[in-house]
């Protein structure tokens, strides 16, 4: 008792004595219990999933499903629709890029793998492929000047020539 006696004032009340007492073995008691006091809460981790569907508008899919205002000109929403009717907003990314640039790619059924985050439908490719004739394939552009292969359409990084969609069975 005389280690706290200097802590409070000269004359303070027993009551006040009694409080810090308490909040002293609180305190003990806490730390004695191996408990830790609640740190910054760790995100949950994306969800890695393989989605097969094609590509599509999705403000125009909302409109024609479910009525939705949308106007004449407006600026396109591309997600992807999966067989199952499920509708994914696509991240776009490097590796998504094609996906959103090149309208031949919104023609074919295709096999997405991706990150779902947590709490969304917003999916982020990793890589895609596409099926025909019940065969998947392989999905790249290609320079047949300096045979360097892309993951998006436009020139070529080395020598400016455009590059060429390449669609190859994939080997088992």
């Amino acid at each position: 008792m005389r280690k706290f006696r200097r802590f409070l004032p000269i004359g303070a009340p027993s009551r006040a004595r009694f409080f810090l007492h308490c909040g002293f073995l609180l305190t003990l008691a806490f730390a004695m219990s191996g408990a830790t006091p609640a740190g910054p809460e760790v995100p949950p981790k994306p969800k890695e999933m393989e989605c097969r569907g094609k590509i599509v508008c999705l403000a125009e899919e909302m409109h024609t499903r479910y009525n939705a205002e949308l106007f004449g000109n407006h600026e396109h929403l591309n997600g992807l629709k999966t067989e199952d009717g499920d509708y994914y907003t696509l991240l776009r990314t490097s590796l998504a890029e094609a996906l959103f640039v090149d309208k031949r790619l919104h023609e074919k059924e295709l096999i997405i793998t991706g990150r779902v985050f947590p709490k969304t439908r917003l999916l982020e490719v990793i890589r895609f492929s596409s099926i025909r004739d019940g065969i998947v394939h392989e999905i790249y552009y290609y320079c047949d000047t300096c045979y360097i292969r892309t993951v998006a359409p436009g020139n070529c990084d080395c020598c400016q020539a455009p590059v060429v969609l390449i669609e190859k069975p994939k080997h088992l």
